[in-house]
């Protein structure tokens, strides 16, 4: 099961319900092992951090807070709930450091700029216009993923299109151990890991961002076992 979440979204309850309602033998996170140790660390520390993801990061903790929840904190309450559980938990992600230090040897300058100042006015960015580009990623995901690959294609390649092909193959060699997986990965990754993980040697269930936010992901998950 493939699981697409929001980072700065409220869908922890959501998440937590369907790992106690699936019981899968192992859940897969969008996370590597360091990144997965600070959002379980009392105080949230995540250390030094390449300057991009920290950019990154704190655009993402603007955003949370217009949702009244940390950034992440729907990962975190999935290994909980599975810690919890017994459940086995298995990081799927590329290193972030490694990801943002290549990703920023690779930008222009310009572009680094450009960035640099987008980080500064997403200062201002409004909870409303955070949701019409929710809205417009759920309604065509291909066009909007697009539209990353032509302006900003060392963005996609290394953000995305990379990280989506890591994270299947981790999913299937997991396959190799376990017989019932459900993985968390962030919206944008769905379509690419969908279209790689589907094949006739695989039963895939994917449940939408827009599902989990407006409760009709329970439609897509089998019946609870009787008792």
């Amino acid at each position: 099961m493939l699981v697409g979440v929001g980072h700065v979204f409220d869908i922890s309850s959501q998440v937590e319900d369907i790992i106690t309602r699936v019981q899968p033998d192992v859940i897969a996170l969008e996370l590597d092992r360091s990144r997965l140790q600070a959002l379980l660390s009392p105080d949230g520390q995540r250390g030094d951090l390449p300057f991009f993801h920290s950019l990154l990061a704190s655009l993402q903790e603007r955003i949370a807070k217009k949702y009244g929840v940390a950034t992440g904190s729907e990962m975190a309450a999935a290994a909980r709930r599975a810690r919890d559980s017994a459940i086995g938990i298995l990081c799927i992600d590329l290193d972030v450091r490694m990801v943002m230090t290549r990703l920023w040897r690779s930008i222009p300058l310009r572009k680094k700029l450009l960035f640099m100042v987008s980080g500064l006015t997403s200062l201002f960015i409004s909870k409303k216009r955070v949701e019409e580009e929710i809205e417009s990623f759920e309604t065509e995901p291909e066009t909007y993923l697009q539209e990353m690959r032509s302006t900003l294609p060392e963005l996609y390649t290394i953000l995305i299109d990379e990280r989506n092909r890591h994270m299947a193959a981790r999913l299937r060699q997991a396959l190799d151990m376990y017989d019932s997986i459900v993985a968390f990965v962030g919206e944008g990754h769905t379509p690419g890991m969908e279209e790689l993980l589907t094949d006739e040697t695989l039963s895939l269930t994917v449940v939408h961002l827009s599902e989990l936010r407006g409760d009709t992901w329970r439609d897509r998950l089998p019946e609870p076992a009787p008792g």
